[in-house]
């Protein structure tokens, strides 16, 4: 059987069968972001004449392995040539079909597109998958150019890097099978805010037309004022001063030294997220009030959160990148809802386990979820989902526990993540989540058992087993929080 042969406008690449369906692995969307490209604004791949083997993933971003299990996921490599994209599509045929580009999470510091085997879902839904890595920590995410005022640095190039793969896709997809009229952005995690972020930007919206958000909104991104006090920590921990060469020093440092800063920095910031995107006022709005009072690009959702989400960080060791003490829960909260809505919030939530737990989940998750629903809902369809299938080991919903049933991992690794083997009610329960996603991919919409949200009847999916749909599910709670500040309560909090 002859390899699958597509001709984008990048030049030919061939690719090779995954199952049913085609694979290009591997495609670099743009030049290797080292040397004098590090930390700037990340620049369109050269074209090529001869045909690109596209047969092997690329290297996953610079970052440390965890440990030696993460090594499978994330290949043989990591290292800064990593802006590369995986596409998988029944055929290269000019079919034109729906498209998925999936953004991978990982607290901006971890993983790799090459976890997610795009070949189950193009299979199943007759579409085309696109994964992409993207420049992530110190590389991608600090803000060297507002502390240094050197324009030659890129704000947020984690995320820009995002946008060139999306116009990458629009310019290529097509010769894939795809229709870069038809494009839903999705992610979850890290890449469920970068996506919610894009939306925020009407330049960057145009680039797709549906979006799929899991756990996670822009509220954690960081303020300019945060992002300065960051990216000071990373000269302080390099001993770099901040001076018109600070760029060149900074890319002159060995690529082990940067991640040795990170972890340097990290140690400083505990319970924070260190390298997260920023409110930069040039790629996303100036800050988070300018986001919530925006009117988003009129485009289909579909958003949701884990019932549990942070007892995944309760439990494994290493993440300690989210607020999960009482004091530090405390402080995000006044910095969100002002200091005058903060006493009825924390009379909800008992100072215990249990009750910490649920004020992180509602925090950092539930509540910034809700809201943004609430706010696109008034001019875009959206739907709501809460995954409610606990893990047996881990003590309940937690975390990224539903991209084990949505995406086709096997293996030992696969089980143990997941609670158990992918067999009966778990398979069942899997194969309605793909049939969801497929349906909102290729029509807008997961289906007519899964009514919309609205901030009236606020119908809910709670997927588990059984599903269930419920109007309000956390209605007790959610009566209680004030709105998440936008710029007009926020200026009459402090008139």
């Amino acid at each position: 059987m002859s390899l699958p042969l597509a001709h984008p406008v990048c030049g030919a690449v061939r690719g090779t069968r995954a199952g049913q369906v085609n694979a290009w692995l591997g495609i670099p969307y743009a030049r290797p972001p080292v040397g004098a490209l590090r930390l700037r604004a990340p620049e369109p791949a050269d074209t090529w004449h001869d045909v690109h083997d596209a047969r092997q993933f690329g290297q996953a971003a610079l970052q440390r392995h965890v440990s030696a299990v993460s090594k499978p996921f994330l290949g043989p490599s990591v290292g800064e040539d990593c802006l590369s994209l995986n596409v998988w599509s029944p055929a290269a045929d000019g079919a034109k079909r729906p498209v998925l580009v999936w953004i991978h999470g990982g607290a901006f510091i971890l993983g790799s597109a090459r976890i997610y085997d795009g070949a189950q879902l193009a299979e199943m839904g007759n579409i085309v998958v696109v994964t992409m890595n993207y420049r992530m920590g110190a590389l991608g995410f600090v803000n060297f150019r507002d502390l240094t005022g050197d324009t030659r640095f890129a704000s947020n190039p984690g995320l820009r890097d995002v946008v060139l793969a999306l116009q990458w896709v629009r310019a290529n997809i097509e010769a894939f099978g795809g229709d870069p009229a038809q494009v839903t952005l999705a992610g979850s995690s890290a890449g469920s805010i970068m996506a919610s972020l894009l939306m925020a930007n009407d330049e960057s919206a145009s680039l797709f037309n549906r979006v799929i958000l899991q756990s996670g909104t822009y509220d954690l991104a960081h303020s300019r004022e945060k992002s300065l006090e960051v990216a000071q920590a990373y000269l302080d921990v390099l001993g770099i001063q901040n001076g018109p060469d600070a760029l060149e020093k900074l890319q002159a440092v060995d690529a082990q030294a940067m991640l040795k800063a990170q972890e340097a920095v990290q140690h400083r910031l505990p319970g924070l997220l260190a390298t997260v995107p920023w409110f930069d006022g040039d790629l996303v709005p100036a800050s988070i009030e300018a986001a919530r009072s925006k009117t988003l690009r009129a485009m289909p959702m579909l958003g949701g959160v884990n019932r549990d989400e942070t007892r995944l960080f309760e439990v494994i060791p290493g993440l300690d990148v989210i607020p999960l003490a009482r004091k530090a829960l405390e402080s995000f909260l006044r910095l969100h809802v002002g200091e005058a809505h903060a006493a009825p919030v924390l009379a909800l939530y008992p100072d215990n386990a249990v009750g910490n737990r649920q004020f992180a989940t509602d925090l950092e998750f539930l509540m910034p979820m809700l809201q943004l629903a609430e706010r696109h809902s008034a001019n875009s369809p959206t739907w709501l989902y809460r995954f409610d299938e606990s893990h047996p080991m881990l003590g309940g919903a937690v975390h990224g526990l539903e991209l084990c049933y949505q995406w086709n991992w096997t293996g030992a690794l696969a089980m143990m993540a997941r609670g158990g083997p992918l067999t009966g009610d778990k398979a069942a329960l899997a194969d309605r989540i793909r049939k969801y996603w497929i349906n909102f991919v290729r029509n807008g919409t997961p289906g007519d058992e899964w009514p919309a949200f609205d901030s009236a009847a606020r119908q809910t999916m709670l997927f588990g087993r059984p599903d269930r749909v419920v109007s309000d599910p956390d209605g007790e709670r959610r009566a209680v929080w004030p709105t998440l500040r936008t710029a007009s309560n926020h200026a009459e909090e402090q008139s």
